[in-house]
């Protein structure tokens, strides 16, 4: 049983971290609290729900789906955030909250509200002795660890990536240095909204998909974003893993109705014995 457990919690944390990737990046770079990127995530699901409905091939589906999300979410950068440049975070933090809203009741007054599941061509299972794992939970696995492998190489092998972390470390010298601030921009938002329509395109293919399934998914984003450190890539997948391994542990050892409550237990303990999460630096005053 303990191997299955730790099976499935790989699984679920994968999903977990998929989705902090994208939100640890956004707001790593612009300290932004996207509290709409769940929604970009539902998007995803459904976008790729319609295509393949319209019998396009599952994996040109979910890559048409993350090329859409990508403009949703650049478009959602200059609607609700850019205008708010400058401004407290409470306000971006509001804002992204009133962006959430607007497109769940547009995605219902399109979808409807009740779920649907994209039909699963990923079919079939390894199973031995111990342990039976399914490959799509294989799949999502390296999807998570090649688009983490993706995002590193761009931040620390290219023009873009160097831009990027410039603008991360001190925006106003990067500016000085001439480095655009507005491209950088927009590819920080590209490549956070890719991440979240990837994951929310391949996971419409195992969970239900309504326009709300994004509420969950991004409240334990921020709890993974506090447990591996604001704004380390390594650190969202660490903290992914790690909380889908808990809530499956306690799920299966104690009681699933405790589920969320071991997550947030964790959340409160990390945050008195090691606030700067697992894998983030503590900030030195001078």
């Amino acid at each position: 049983m303990l191997a299955q457990q730790l099976i499935n919690g790989l699984a679920l944390g994968s999903m977990y971290a998929l989705v902090a990737l994208g939100l640890t990046l956004v707001f790593g770079v612009l300290l932004i609290p996207n509290f709409a990127h769940g929604e970009l995530y539902m998007l995803g699901a459904f976008f790729t729900y319609v295509l393949v409905a319209l019998d396009w091939n599952f994996w040109l589906a979910a890559g048409a789906a993350t090329l859409a999300v990508v403009v949703v979410g650049i478009v959602l950068d200059r609607i609700a955030f850019r205008p708010l440049e400058g401004k407290p975070a409470l306000t971006m933090m509001i804002s992204a909250l009133g962006a959430a809203t607007i497109i769940q009741q547009l995605a219902t007054l399109v979808w409807g509200s009740e779920s649907r599941t994209t039909p699963n061509t990923i079919t079939g299972s390894y199973a031995t002795g111990s342990f039976t794992i399914t490959y799509f939970q294989i799949i999502i696995f390296a999807l998570l660890l090649v688009s983490w492998a993706a995002v590193w190489l761009v931040l620390n092998h290219s023009r873009l990536g160097l831009s990027i972390r410039a603008v991360a470390q001190n925006r106003a010298a990067a500016q000085l240095m001439g480095i655009s601030l507005d491209r950088t921009r927009i590819a920080t938002f590209a490549i956070g909204a890719a991440l979240g329509g990837i994951a929310g395109a391949l996971l419409g293919a195992s969970l239900p998909i309504y326009p709300t399934m994004g509420i969950n998914p991004i409240l334990k984003a921020f709890v993974v974003l506090v447990i591996g450190g604001v704004g380390s890539l390594w650190g969202a997948v660490l903290g992914g893993l790690l909380l889908g391994l808990v809530e499956v542990m306690v799920a299966g050892y104690i009681s699933s109705e405790m589920q969320d409550i071991g997550t947030f237990l964790i959340l409160v303990l990390l945050l008195l014995l090691k606030p700067e999460g697992l894998l983030g630096k503590a900030e030195v005053e001078r």
